[in-house]
């Protein structure tokens, strides 16, 4: 199941689903960019009272205030994430992380992050605030995040990042695939590694067609002569 192109505005803010209260998500994604105020984001929410979301991913950006994260805004009260990850930039104020804005009596196991990852206070890698909680085997790319710290998970750089060794106790046969030393980790639901869209390609579109102005404005000035 999967969301792609919305724009959700509000608290309480996810791509897939604004909060869970007990109940699974699993083999779900989103793709559409997220804004909120607290409790957002980029798949869920709020994931909440022994929620759980597993062999997930979030690929939008995300925008907020208070508890922003990539995929979780606010992990909570038992709530567990597992076999996911997100690649959107988040932004925010406080508690703000490239998978989970704040991860408070909960647990990520198995997850990434490798979004740019922005705030003012309690900014992570992948987690921004941590109490009483636990995340096992999980990491964020410390070059594509501009983060070097998180309150959970390690940092790796891109180059370890999609190297399968740096993903210790994954699960490669039944969940997870990757291309050596060219991708990141991906579901092995998904119909392939995500491809990036080139930086480059957007400015020469841009390029091409101002010289197409350029060249039709010198044609106009022309006839009329």
């Amino acid at each position: 199941m999967g969301l792609e192109e919305v724009n959700v505005n509000g608290s309480c803010a996810g791509g897939l689903v604004g909060g869970t209260d007990g109940g699974t998500i699993a083999n779900c994604y989103s793709s559409g960019s997220v804004r909120g105020d607290r409790y957002v984001g980029g798949l869920v929410g709020i994931n909440y009272r022994a929620a759980k979301i597993a062999n997930s991913y979030s690929t939008g950006s995300v925008n907020g205030d208070i508890n922003v994260g990539g995929l979780v805004g606010y992990n909570f009260l038992e709530g567990t994430i597992t076999n996911c990850y997100s690649t959107g930039s988040v932004n925010g104020d406080v508690h703000v992380g490239g998978l989970v804005g704040w991860n408070e009596m909960a647990t990520i196991t198995n997850c990434y992050s490798t979004g740019c990852v922005s705030g003012s206070s309690d900014v992570g890698g992948l987690v921004g605030s941590t109490y009483e909680a636990t995340v096992t085997n999980s990491y964020w790319d410390i070059t594509t995040s501009r983060q070097l710290t998180s309150t959970g998970g390690e940092g790796k750089t891109t180059t370890e990042m999609k190297q399968r060794a740096t993903f210790a106790n994954w699960d490669f046969v039944n969940i997870w695939a990757i291309v050596e030393d060219e991708s990141y980790p991906y579901l092995q639901w998904q119909p392939g590694p995500p491809v990036p869209v080139p930086v480059f390609s957007i400015t020469g579109l841009v390029v091409v067609i101002g010289m197409m102005c350029l060249v039709l404005a010198v044609a106009v000035s022309r006839r009329r002569r």
